[in-house]
């Protein structure tokens, strides 16, 4: 399933209880956030069919998004992780 990063400005914290009922009988699934205080900005990474989907999911559950862009998430190999935890 794709995953999207849904943009929220001018916001101190995110809303826990409106992003629990996010998935609520919808076909999107929130997996994490990234919440940057300095700039009153919220980061959430979804997976959902399309924007379309997201958007709909966020307006039902009372989120106004800013930006929902498709977004392909990275991890680092075992061997970068590695190398960080002996320096």
């Amino acid at each position: 399933m794709p995953e999207y990063l849904v943009e929220l400005y001018s916001v101190a914290e995110p809303d826990w209880a409106a992003l629990i009922r996010l998935g609520d009988s919808r076909p999107v699934r929130y997996v994490r956030s990234i919440v940057i205080p300095g700039d009153e900005t919220c980061l959430h990474l979804v997976e959902g069919d399309s924007v379309a989907q997201v958007s709909e999911a966020f307006d039902q559950a009372g989120l106004s998004a800013d930006r929902i862009v498709e977004a392909v998430c990275l991890q680092a190999p075992a061997a970068v992780d590695n190398r960080q935890k002996k320096s």
